[in-house]
């Protein structure tokens, strides 16, 4: 290996530098110490061309950024109130303690005395195996390196170890096992303040005694002005807030792909009328095509009343007088069908009524692919409504 000495420094003393050029790996080796801050630096460049034989090489480094700028020819530049000017080979300004200018005498072919480059280094270490092995380890500004050693940031203050430059911001950093987010820890063991991962079935273990939820579980979709039909997940649930002085028709707007549905309808609002609610399947009616069957307390008696293949949709009776109603729709094509509940407290009535009505709809062919469109009889104010797929 051919390491050539330098040229004494161009400019002031309040730095030592020296420069030498290494042959065999065609790169500048560089050594730098600051007698005022007693900053000691080693860096190298790797040289993209190897230059012609018997010349010199002008070496301009910039302190501040780490790099290099290396030609045959010599640079142009002037000094003045601690300021360096460079026109050429490039146009820069330095302060005189952040830039060093150095030229490389014309090399020989003969190698020179290590020992001699050794003290030349004003370095400890003798050993120039350990010293070209050192200038290859350190991390260059604007050299790609693959680190191998664990380094540890620790500020002279407490705040952050490093910071990211706009191009790095909002990055992905493949691979990157974080111990915390946002502050909090990870773990698949549920407790205070800790994040809990998804199962590798998708589900939202938080303990073996208190609950397992698939994510769509806490799920919520407002559909109030949706235009299509929305496709619900398992658990997914859907609301609205239906203003029935705007309308009286509240499209669902759910595509079916589930079996059972479940419907919440509360009309806030109590009047003097008994005001009826109706869904309509699929969007539309299907003359005599629901059975019914209607349990209803009245006074001290119990009634039963059944109508077969009278009905043209869904009849939720008297609720949008104010009560509510949960309603169960099974969506199967072989065997569709419906439920429901409903408390009915309009003033109409002396006391409020309760209503356990089934329907059956009998045809077993027709695909009900549209939950369906809902319809107050009379305008009632607000009417909140949830709908929520169960299978």
């Amino acid at each position: 290996m051919n390491l050539l000495q330098k040229d004494v420094p161009i400019l002031t003393k309040i730095y030592e530098a020296k420069c030498f050029y290494d042959s065999q790996n065609n790169r500048i080796i560089l050594y730098y110490k600051n007698h005022v801050t007693a900053r000691t630096l080693v860096d190298v460049y790797n040289l993209p061309t190897t230059p012609p034989p018997n010349s010199s090489l002008y070496v301009i480094y910039d302190l501040q950024t780490g790099t290099f700028n290396v030609s045959t020819d010599p640079p142009t530049y002037t000094v003045s109130n601690s300021k360096v000017y460079v026109t050429s080979p490039i146009n820069a300004e330095y302060d005189m303690d952040k830039v060093i200018i150095y030229r490389i005498g014309s090399y020989e072919t003969t190698d020179i005395d290590l020992n001699y480059i050794l003290t030349q280094l004003n370095t400890i270490d003798t050993d120039l195996n350990n010293i070209l092995t050192q200038l290859n380890t350190f991390v260059r500004k604007q050299q790609a390196d693959t680190i191998t050693a664990i380094h540890t940031f620790d500020p002279v203050e407490p705040g952050p170890a490093f910071q990211l430059g706009p191009n790095a911001q909002n990055q992905l950093i493949r691979y990157l096992n974080a111990d915390k987010v946002d502050g909090f820890d990870a773990s698949q063991t549920p407790a205070p303040n800790v994040i809990v991962p998804l199962n590798p079935d998708g589900i939202l273990d938080l303990s073996t005694t208190y609950i397992k939820s698939n994510v769509y579980t806490f799920r919520r979709v407002d559909l109030t002005g949706a235009t299509s039909d929305y496709d619900l997940q398992l658990g997914e649930e859907a609301y609205y807030v239906w203003d029935t002085t705007v309308s009286t028709t509240l499209p669902l707007r759910i595509r079916v792909s589930g079996m059972l549905y479940e419907m919440i309808v509360v009309v806030p609002n109590r009047t003097t009328n008994a005001i009826n609610l109706v869904l309509y399947p699929n969007n539309t009616t299907y003359s005599s095509a629901f059975q019914r069957t209607v349990i209803y307390p009245h006074d001290s008696s119990i009634y039963v009343y059944n109508w077969k293949d009278t009905g043209h949709a869904i009849f939720y009776e008297q609720v949008g007088g104010g009560g509510m109603l949960i309603s169960w729709l099974q969506t199967t094509t072989t065997n569709k069908g419906e439920m429901h509940h409903m408390t009915i407290q309009h003033s109409n009535s002396s006391f409020s009524l309760h209503m356990q009505i089934a329907y059956r709809w009998n045809d077993t062919t027709t695909i009900w692919s549209s939950l369906g469109t809902l319809r107050i009889q009379d305008p009632n104010g607000i009417v909140y409504v949830s709908v929520r797929r169960l299978v």
